[in-house]
């Protein structure tokens, strides 16, 4: 029998503030109910309609202890979660060349059938990357300047942006291969999978890698930290082959709130094709438009934080409880930020107020919130925050300032910080102006792609800064080093020797060709470091007057070689390697969450 008007009336109200599913035949009836009950205050967001009383909507499973603050209530957030955000696991295998005779003639014959297939396919993009044409993949796979490998990789949501990604390579089990170091991935494509019954799934294709490997040139000796020359990173080089799909869920399914998340996403977020389509009573599809393309993660925090009422009288109220919430030391302080955010610019009159409160915090997230909604006035907070060396937030301040592009008083700020005192301070302003060009920054790119020379002439202090996640960079902070003699240094591998004696005027380089084996006349280098890099990092040449051009040496070559100066004190500037802290500064270098397969 159908429900009563009652029945619909206490279905209403007990879940959660949802219009009930109903069978299409009732769907008048359950309407008719609703129109009712719109005299008697029921949720503003369906009627625009303010009410001073809290209205319960249901809690998403991500709201917990902030349930009742006024960035969770009333928002996509409360009323729904992401599905589809964790990592996606992706593997294949792959050919490492130009391991001289360190690589192995050995793969197993199932591999061996999938890598030719994989090779022919990829021939014209692998003869390009060994620069040559006249060696087939069977012939490739037969020598020992190659090896065969297993290359994995995670594919988050940015990543599915076109972000580059960090790719592991380690050898194939079983094989004779000795060591990686100085090999070059051929383009290898990567397979979704998943463990199942002690074997391994395949799926699609996902992703593609192809790339230098990169070994730790600071591997110690002790068994806790020597890195196995028999694995190696490809710095960003996985780039995925199709966009992630992302969803909503709805806590409890409605069409009618399905519909409206769908309306108010698309609303504020316009793109083409359309942010959300709502594809059933539970579920809401999200495509994340370009101009978020570099900060896929904020704009998910975004679209958590919506209102899902425009009412002015609604947005007015609102922004005055934030602004109060925010001021409490136990308030979730971001989330709040977010959900002025996501307020737009009414909330600057709000906003503003706060960017000078005495509490650190209440001018950190207001600030942050201004500048991000375009206010001038809140860049000038943020950059005085950043300046602050006993501020607590002076690192999120810069990781801000290098977002907002369109404001010329970020970019001054950041170039100010290249001198600061700290180098961790100088290095993050580096990282947050990197991205882009910018004159305090003097760039060179050494080879096809081998890694980037940039130079800060203008920093305080002099030291070296070697980046080892997703991108390949030796940056050289204030003077340009020189290398003081006398001076021995050989690779592990043999690869190069740098010598000079006390008073020797040039440096004396030695190459070695790991294909085959012989070593190069000596070279003469220049002893400014910056100079040395370019000729170890070039490809390997011979111009004007037989003047030797480059050695070709990879940067995990480069890099060991200057760490290896500077300990031996022949470059006397010390050298900064990356570090973890440093890197979760602007993105965690390794996949958060629950990782995912699709097959």
């Amino acid at each position: 029998m159908p429900s009563t008007g009652h029945d619909m009336l206490k279905r209403f109200r007990t879940k959660h503030g949802f219009i009930p599913a109903v069978h299409p035949r009732y769907t008048l009836i359950a309407l008719t109910v609703a129109l009712m009950l719109s005299t008697f205050g029921c949720s503003p967001f369906i009627w625009e309609k303010v009410s001073d009383k809290p209205v319960d909507l249901g809690v998403a499973p991500q709201a917990g202890r902030w349930a009742n603050s006024a960035a969770i209530k009333d928002t996509i957030g409360a009323l729904a979660f992401f599905d589809g955000t964790g990592g996606i696991r992706v593997r294949g295998i792959g050919l490492v060349l130009g391991l001289g005779e360190n690589g192995s003639r050995e793969c197993p014959k199932r591999v061996r059938e999938k890598l030719v297939e994989m090779l022919y396919k990829q021939r014209f993009r692998v003869h390009a990357e060994i620069g040559q044409k006249l060696t087939t993949p069977e012939q490739l796979i037969d020598s020992p300047n190659t090896a065969v490998v297993v290359v994995q990789g995670t594919v988050t949501v940015a990543n599915s942006m076109g972000q580059p990604f960090d790719i592991s390579v380690t050898a194939m089990p079983g094989t004779q291969t000795k060591s990686l170091m100085g090999g070059l991935l051929a383009t290898t494509n990567l397979n979704i999978f998943r463990q199942a019954s002690g074997k391994t799934i395949s799926g699609k294709v996902l992703a593609r890698a192809s790339g230098p490997l990169f070994l730790n040139p600071f591997a110690g000796g002790d068994a806790a930290t020597k890195i196995s020359p028999l694995q190696g990173t490809v710095l960003g080089g996985g780039k995925a082959l199709v966009p992630r799909e992302l969803r909503l869920v709805l806590s409890s399914p409605s069409y009618l709130w399905a519909r409206k998340i769908q309306d108010r996403i698309n609303a504020k977020f316009p793109a083409d094709p359309p942010t959300a389509k709502a594809i059933s009573p539970s579920f809401i599809k999200l495509t994340i438009p370009r101009k978020f393309a570099d900060e896929t993660s904020h704009f998910l925090s975004l679209v958590r934080a919506t209102y899902i009422s425009t009412d002015p009288r609604f947005v007015a109220i609102r922004t005055q409880q934030l602004g109060q919430e925010l001021v409490n030391n136990n308030a979730p302080h971001e989330l709040i930020s977010l959900a002025m955010e996501s307020i737009g610019q009414p909330a600057i009159s709000v906003l503003s107020g706060l960017y000078g409160h005495a509490k650190p915090h209440v001018r950190f997230y207001a600030a942050l919130a201004g500048l991000r909604l375009g206010d001038h006035i809140a860049a000038d907070s943020i950059a005085l925050i950043a300046q602050d060396a006993l501020a607590p937030n002076r690192f999120k301040a810069i990781r801000a300032l290098g977002k907002a592009k369109d404001i010329a008083v970020a970019r001054v700020a950041l170039r100010r910080l290249l001198n600061d005192e700290d180098p961790r301070i100088q290095i993050a302003a580096y990282e947050s102006l990197s991205d882009r060009p910018d004159t305090a920054i003097t760039r060179k790119h050494i080879g096809s792609g081998n890694f980037v020379l940039d130079h800060i002439p203008s920093a305080r202090s002099t030291f070296i800064y070697a980046k080892r996640t997703r991108s390949r960079k030796i940056v050289l902070f204030g003077d340009k080093p020189q290398c003081h003699p006398p001076i021995f240094y050989r690779s592990p591998d043999g690869n190069i020797t740098i010598n000079a004696l006390e008073n020797d005027i040039d440096l004396t380089l030695l190459r070695r060709i790991p294909a085959t084996g012989r070593v190069s006349p000596p070279v003469t280098a220049s002893r400014d470091l910056e100079k040395l890099i370019q000729l170890m990092g070039s490809p390997a040449g011979v111009g004007a007057h037989n003047k030797i051009t480059g050695l070709g040496l990879d940067y995990s070559t480069v890099v060991r070689a200057i760490y290896h100066l500077c300990a031996d004190g022949a470059i006397q500037s010390k050298l900064m390697w990356e570090q973890p802290n440093i890197a979760e500064l602007f993105g965690p270098s390794r996949p958060t969450g629950r990782p995912e397969s699709e097959l």
